[in-house]
């Protein structure tokens, strides 16, 4: 198994709980009988109280860019979100919701450059980078976790 995939999910997972989500399950042997080809899957559900519509679509743009960024990282690169085929559908999805918050193209690519930014600076935060790192180690380990641990790494580096 690819490590690199073990990050990328504990990113979307870590992410999620952060900024307020509740991660349902994450696992690198999803089931593929539902959809697309992939490799993992971090399922959230989001909770609107007290959230407007956009803050709510920001932080799901922030954790469908946390899992390309933080297997980037894991894998000490840098590369555009949008160039690598593994990343196709977390960016095809990062321009859905960014063309929600935005009307015009040229907003949503410069939204979309300075969440990513955003969301670099997060994943590099040594309590963030530990936590994903625990997730991933986690993820390794037992291929599937439920959120509750998650939120657990979560609450032990980022509290």
């Amino acid at each position: 198994m690819d490590s690199a995939i073990a990050y990328h999910e504990a990113g979307h997972a870590v992410m999620a709980v952060w900024l307020g989500g509740e991660v349902l399950r994450v696992t690198i042997e999803p089931d593929h009988d539902d959809g697309p080809r992939r490799d993992g899957e971090a399922m959230v559900r989001w909770h609107h109280r007290g959230l407007t519509a956009r803050q709510l679509r920001e932080r799901e743009l922030m954790t469908v860019l946390a899992g390309p960024i933080a297997e980037m990282t894991h894998q000490e690169t840098n590369l555009p979100i949008s160039s690598l085929p593994q990343w196709a559908e977390d960016f095809r999805i990062a321009c859905e919701i960014s063309a929600m918050i935005v009307e015009l193209p040229s907003q949503r690519r410069r939204m979309l450059e300075a969440v990513t930014d955003q969301v670099h600076l997060l994943v590099k935060r040594h309590d963030f980078w530990q936590a994903i790192a625990e997730v991933a180690d986690q993820l390794e380990a037992y291929e599937t976790i439920e959120g509750e641990e998650v939120s657990e790494c979560v609450n032990r580096w980022l509290s």
